[in-house]
């Protein structure tokens, strides 16, 4: 690993640690203890439990700084049984106050906060997803726009749609039908391979009725080397790889978004796309 890519490594691991270390401050993550050599986990009694995932930049509102995904999990005494599908008496209530109040706290932390994408219930999600980020005091503009997702359907997959049945047809799949359409169509210069993956409904943009994120990797020839350094071309390679991804997918009627910093083969490994249908919000 080079320098910068530890570097990147490092202020990823240090985003999703300062935020972990607020919501231990705020109550709001299990404690840990260690008696007789054993490792005990406590969690907090009657306010769910979170904890944090980093999230991709490519998903982060308008100039944030850090973004992370904060998973709220329900208190023991309101989680739906999976095996008889029954929900306690209360769920809603807890879920719908807790997720206010852990949004509230985190805004006493500096920082802001939304349970952004379709909708999540405890008759069908096991968690509640919350994106939380931190922009510049300078930073113009409210961020998500109001009723983004009004009216959305439940977020899929969950306990009720775990799939997609015929004569659905699941957005993952589709995304890869365009990119490998269009592959057979790319000149005879290689422009690198995509991945598609699985979008969190919580990064979903505004007005998206469907998502999935597109990862474009460099061609083997043009990834950084043993010693780190990168191979001649590779920067173009990265312009012309990603660019073409873009093109085919708007031109299938999609839109993309990457994220803001610019991304480069001397930090990164991949470029990141959210590709999506639906409305296309302003994101400024």
């Amino acid at each position: 690993m080079t320098t910068e890519q530890q570097s990147r490594s490092d202020a990823r691991q240090a985003i999703v640690a300062l935020v972990e270390k607020d919501l231990e401050a705020l109550g709001l993550t299990p404690t840990h203890t260690t008696r007789g050599g054993v490792s005990y986990r406590t969690l907090p009694v009657g306010k769910g439990w979170c904890q944090v995932l980093y999230a991709p930049e490519e998903a982060w509102p308008p100039g944030a700084d850090l973004c992370v995904i904060v998973r709220w999990h329900p208190d023991k005494a309101y989680r739906r049984n999976n095996d008889t599908g029954h929900v306690p008496a209360g769920a809603e209530e807890h879920w719908r106050e807790r997720t206010r109040a852990t949004i509230a706290a985190l805004a006493t932390a500096g920082y802001k906060a939304a349970a952004t994408g379709p909708p999540r219930a405890p008759r069908l999600h096991a968690q509640e997803d919350i994106l939380v980020w931190r922009v510049p005091e300078d930073h113009e503009g409210a961020w998500p726009p109001f009723q983004a997702w009004h009216g959305s359907a439940p977020a899929r997959p969950n306990l009720d749609q775990p799939d997609y049945r015929y004569p659905e047809r699941n957005p993952l799949h589709l995304v890869e039908a365009v990119l490998n359409n269009s592959r057979r169509h790319w000149p005879a210069a290689d422009l690198g391979r995509v991945l598609t993956v699985t979008a969190s409904a919580v990064i979903w943009p505004p007005h998206a009725e469907s998502c999935v994120r597109v990862l474009w990797q460099p061609s083997e020839r043009f990834q950084r080397l043993p010693d780190g350094a990168v191979p001649a071309g590779a920067e173009e390679h990265w312009r012309a790889g990603v660019s073409r991804v873009r093109q085919d997918l708007v031109a299938a009627g999609y839109h993309v978004r990457g994220a803001e910093r610019p991304m480069s083969p001397a930090r990164d490994e991949d470029a990141g796309l959210l590709v999506w249908r639906g409305a296309y919000p302003h994101l400024g």
